[in-house]
């Protein structure tokens, strides 16, 4: 009888937590995970599937990497929403908890003149 490492079992490093977003500007969250290797971190929004592009990456320790935030884009939803990370290795899976990621409010600066 073997006994097993406790090494293979995920856990969180880190897990994504709620932001609010500027827009046009980069926005990152976190999901770094330990346990034995390779594990796969996959993405979701608003319990979908993140689709990936030049935009949006996963880098190497698993945190999500939106480049420039976006209200709306042509043709999709606005970045806000949701998100989530998944590690997977063969001995199982770990689901993060879900983070809420909020615009910020555009505020303009109004001077008032004294009479």
């Amino acid at each position: 009888m073997s006994s097993c490492c406790l090494a293979s079992e995920l856990s969180f490093i880190l897990e994504p937590s709620d932001v609010i977003a500027v827009r046009d500007q980069p926005l990152m969250l976190d999901c770094q995970v330990q346990g034995e290797r390779p594990i796969t971190i996959t993405w979701r929004k608003n319990g979908m599937p993140l689709p990936f592009s030049p935009r949006v990456q996963v880098l190497e320790n698993g945190t999500l990497l939106i480049q420039r935030f976006q209200k709306r884009r042509e043709g999709s939803d606005a970045d806000m929403g949701e998100y989530d990370c998944a590690a997977q290795n063969r001995y199982g899976l770990l689901v993060s908890r879900k983070a809420k990621v909020h615009l910020a409010c555009k505020y303009s600066t109004i001077s008032l003149e004294q009479k």
